[in-house]
Formats: C-alpha cells, structure tokens, sequence
C-alpha cells in the first residue's frame, strides 16, 4: 500500500511541499511527509482519513513516514536512472564533505543529455548522500563510477578512485573539476605572509565581534553614523573554498570604519576586552589596508568565473574562453598598475 501511494503522489509531492511551505511558514521545522503527498492524491487522502479523528489508522508513525520517504527516493532514483540508460553519455559528479554532526558523506550527482539532435539538453539530478567512513581511494571508488573534485585520494596513481576505476572501466575519463582548480589556485596565489596575515586578521575580527557584547558595540557605531550601511555584521572566512571569500572581504571593507570606531570605544573598557581591542586596533596597519584592498579586486575576478564554471549549461568552449578573460584581464590590470593602484586603493 505504502509503494501504491508514493507512485501514485512522488510526480506531484515536489509541488505539493513548495505550497505546504509558501502557507505554512512557521512550519517548516517539523513538516509531516504523507499530508503533503496527500493534498496532491485522493487516494492517499481517503486512505489515511485525515478528516476522520476518531480513526485509528492515520499512518503518521515516524516510521512510516521515513517509508515513505525512502521509497519516493528509489522511485526518483529509478526514473533518474531510465533516463540515463537512454542517453549516449553521462557523467557521475562526486564530492565529499563533512555535515553538522561530523558525519563524512558523499555526494553523488549525475549529468547527462537528452533530447533530439536538435534540441539536445544538459542536465543535472541529485542521487543521494552516502555516509562513508573512510577515504581510501578503494571506499570511495566503491561508492561511484566516475567524476572526482581533483583531490589528493581521488587522483592517487596507485590508489587513487581514478586508477581503481579505470582500471574496471578503461574507457572511463578522468575530469579534474576546474572549480576546485580555481580554487587551488587562488589559495596558491594566497600564500604571501601579507595576504596570510591580512586574512588572518580578518578572521580574528569576525571572531571578536561574534559575541553580543562586542556585536552590540558594533550595532551602536553603526547607529550612530550618518550612512547606515546595508549589512550590519561579519562574516566568517569559507575554510574550504578560497573564492567563496570574497563576500566576508567585501563586507569587511564595508564595515571597516563602524569596526575601528568599536575597537576604539571599547579600548577604554575596564575589563579584558579593552586589552584585546587594542591588539586587534594595532594589527590593522597599513600593510594590513593594502593588503585588503589587493584581495578584495582579485577575488571579485574570481567569484563570477567559479559560479559559470560550475553552471549546468556551460560547455569545454565557453569554459576556456572565460578562463581567458579572467587571465587577459588580469594581466591588464598588472601593465596599468599604478592607476589601478590609485583608483582602487588610495
């Protein structure tokens, strides 16, 4: 019965939910799986007797409901995977990360073609997490068939997912992901001790002001200034992805004057703060200002080329050309430096 109500409901479940959510906001933390699928079937709706509390059957045990879900995902999975059967090529995406609870879990996504020859499209299905508990190239290669992020267990020569992979699949191809390229090569170009040091900096600020009473000084400097700036807080550095930085810098340098105003108020507090204001006022140099600044206009290059680099439709063509741009562009900003220098930075 449980499978007869997700094949009947799992096409229209998705619309179903994004309704439940646009009139139950307050809801959203705690959403019963099978009264959504229901508003969607009258079949599941006459089964479960929603309109009927003195019946006993209502199928909303936890369990069931983990059922349910569970069996819309092998149904999703199956129509992902008969479409794929379907097309010529496909590409399996794999990355891995750690969630909140520490629990190691891979991502496995799929990208493939459909259509006619003249209207082919490109797309791209989530298949699921899988919770893994080692990162030896031979777990991981257990758990997919291709695609990899370009790190160290992934491109391993002897043990490596690439070489245990083509060694069952020879015709499979390895693909470095290039955002993750992109990324490696910005923390590359990252390891200068000014450019450290400035991060550095940055990230102890945001853990500073990250308490009420630090934050509340910051809140009272920008309510005492005559622009009031669009954003009101810090934000912490991505540890992961370099690119990713750019919207912590570019918030800092918006608030950078409410943040020295603050440091310089509660310099003058009778408790420890006042000792940890000062070293942090001090850090903030002219070496530190430069340094900023130089991060801030190298990192906003980089942002726009890492989000079309992982859009769905770009293609190996469009791919170089933006790489391209990026370089050329760049490079111009190297030859013009001292205008630049004086534009973005003085």
């Amino acid at each position: 019965m449980t499978r007869t109500w997700c094949c009947h409901g799992v096409k229209r479940c998705e619309d179903g939910i994004n309704e439940y959510f646009s009139t139950n906001t307050n809801k959203r933390s705690s959403v019963p799986a099978i009264p959504i699928v229901a508003e969607e079937s009258s079949l599941i709706c006459d089964t479960i007797n929603l309109e009927e509390p003195d019946s006993r059957n209502k199928y909303l045990s936890p369990r069931i409901q983990n059922e349910v879900i569970a069996i819309c995902g092998d149904l999703l999975l199956k129509k992902i995977v008969e479409k794929i059967n379907v097309s010529k090529c496909f590409l399996v995406l794999a990355d891995e990360t750690t969630d909140i609870s520490v629990t190691e879990q891979l991502t496995i996504c799929v990208r493939y073609l459909s259509g006619t020859e003249n209207d082919v499209q490109i797309n791209e299905d989530f298949i699921k997490f899988v919770e893994i508990h080692s990162l030896t190239g031979v777990d991981l290669a257990s758990a997919i068939l291709n695609g990899y992020d370009g790190a160290a267990n992934m491109f391993g020569q002897f043990k490596g997912v690439k070489s245990i992979i083509q060694a069952k699949y020879p015709k499979a191809l390895y693909l470095h992901c290039v955002a993750h390229s992109l990324n490696l090569a910005v923390s590359s170009a990252c390891d200068l001790q000014p450019i450290r040091n400035c991060l550095g900096v940055i990230e102890k600020l945001y853990c500073f002001f990250n308490t009420p009473k630090h934050k509340n000084a910051l809140f009272e400097a920008i309510s005492n200034s005559d622009l009031i700036p669009s954003i009101k807080s810090l934000k912490r550095l991505c540890a992961t992805r370099w690119i990713q930085r750019y919207d912590a810098v570019n918030d800092f340098v918006q608030l950078f004057p409410y943040v020295v105003v603050s440091l310089e108020t509660m310099s003058s507090w009778k408790d420890v703060t006042a000792v940890e204001a000062n070293m942090l006022r001090n850090t903030i140099d002219s070496e530190f200002l430069i340094s900023v600044q130089i991060i801030k206009v190298l990192f906003s290059y980089g942002l726009p080329l890492c989000k079309q680099l992982q859009s769905k439709d770009i293609d190996l063509k469009e791919m170089v050309g933006l790489a391209e741009d990026n370089v050329n562009a760049l490079k111009e900003l190297r030859t013009n430096i001292e205008p630049e220098f004086k534009k973005n930075i003085l």
